[in-house]
């Protein structure tokens, strides 16, 4: 079977994911506190590729000319002779430019970027010798991948890529327009943070959709009925005068009723969408809070970080790329037609 039809099936799956995603952050361009998607793409493993029956003897090259630069967590190398060995879900990748960070537990990874500085390595490949052990190290890093080199047998005369797949979804955390509403229960936060909320099941979620209201018991609730959470717990609201300053501090009528419980999160790549602009951690993993660096904005709401004008562009880059993908297969077809019609009759 043409090897081609499976690379080009692999880029309109991966296109189409994508155009799935864009048109979600489109639909959501006026909600409040949406944050966009993005997708992670990755390239299956980049396969040896060997020729049928050479039996000719070259030698191998057994000086490594590697490449070594490092930008801040950034390492990037690249070697001439032999390859780097990526260990992945689906099996070994062998390249010869790979960019990648140091864990916290000492492997090299490769990793990916959420809109913050910080380089996630969560569901990422490592980095492995020639027996397929995983590197781990610090230092020298050039010498421990010149090590770790692995120089093909000689009937070896490349590699094949077998097409992309979609790795996973991130969400884009970056601050969105400040709305003035003016309106006294409406709060924005200025600065990476969420409110926490608890829902009619009892799970604690984060937002950053601050349209809050007060309910029948005087609590202080989203606009879809969870329950805004205080640091000493529920806060009541039995006044007129009410005003919020930038520590969240709650006054009404002159007295305090308590603090808004905003907290940010260090490990928000587990963050994952509830739907309503409610974000849960995944399951299995806890959040790791840490205090609340910004300030709090009453009478105003954050919306979504979505720019209309980019997501259209990209979309339209998106299509045009579809379409080059349905040739490229309506192409292959039409060669494996002329296989079957043609050479047969020869």
């Amino acid at each position: 079977m043409n090897r081609g039809l499976y690379i080009g099936a692999t880029s309109l799956i991966a296109n189409q994911r994508r155009l799935e995603s864009l048109s979600n952050n489109l639909a959501n361009t006026n909600t409040t506190g949406f944050k966009r998607d993005m997708l992670l793409t990755e390239s299956f493993p980049e396969k040896l590729l060997s020729k049928i029956n050479d039996r000719r003897i070259r030698p191998r090259a057994m000086e490594r000319d590697i490449t070594y630069e490092m930008d801040g967590d950034i390492h990037r190398a690249r070697v001439d002779n032999g390859y780097f060995v990526i260990s992945t879900p689906m099996g070994n990748s062998y390249v010869r430019d790979i960019r990648f960070t140091i864990d916290d537990e000492g492997y090299l990874r490769t990793f990916y970027q959420d809109g913050r500085d910080a380089l996630n390595t969560d569901y990422e490949n490592y980095i492995v010798d020639r027996g397929g052990n995983r590197l781990r190290g610090a230092g020298n890093i050039e010498a421990l991948l010149e090590g770790a080199v692995y120089d093909p047998h000689h009937h070896v005369v490349g590699t094949m890529g077998a097409g992309i797949k979609v790795q996973k979804v991130i969400t884009d955390f970056t601050q969105g327009d400040m709305i003035e509403t003016g309106a006294k229960y409406d709060i924005a936060l200025v600065g990476p943070g969420f409110f926490k909320v608890a829902g009619e099941d009892g799970n604690i979620y984060y937002t950053r959709d601050g349209s809050f209201t007060v309910d029948s018991q005087n609590r202080l609730i989203t606009s879809r009925g969870e329950i805004v959470q205080g640091v000493e717990g529920t806060i009541y609201i039995a006044g007129e005068d009410v005003t919020i300053d930038y520590y969240g501090r709650i006054m009404v009528d002159g007295n305090m009723v308590g603090t808004l419980d905003i907290v940010d999160i260090d490990n928000r790549e587990f963050l994952r969408k509830m739907g309503d602009s409610l974000f849960a951690m995944a399951e299995g993993v806890d959040p790791e809070e840490v205090p609340f660096q910004g300030e709090v904005l009453q009478g105003y709401l954050e919306g979504s970080n979505v720019n209309a004008i980019n997501e259209m562009v990209e979309m339209i880059t998106l299509l045009r790329d579809f379409e080059a993908g349905q040739r490229a297969i309506r192409v292959q077809d039409e060669m494996l037609e002329k296989s079957a019609n043609e050479i047969a009759r020869v």
